[in-house]
């Protein structure tokens, strides 16, 4: 009865862990972020599209802005 337990708790534990590493944002995700933060910030008195300007962070983070 007792190796159940540990085998359970084992079991949970390691899908816990497996969930934190599939839910971490990619490197990529944190740039997109940073970026579309920054975009924001830059321009405080213009109404930005929030869907334009994470279209700008994902082309300057993946190098393809100009």
């Amino acid at each position: 009865m007792n190796s159940w337990v540990i085998a359970a708790a084992i079991l949970i534990g390691s899908a816990m862990v497996a969930g934190a590493v599939l839910l971490r944002p990619s490197p990529f995700q944190e740039c997109v972020g940073i970026v579309s933060a920054d975009i924001f910030h830059q321009n405080l008195t213009a109404t930005l599209d929030p869907r334009d300007v994470e279209v700008e962070a994902a082309k300057v983070c993946s190098g393809a802005a100009l």
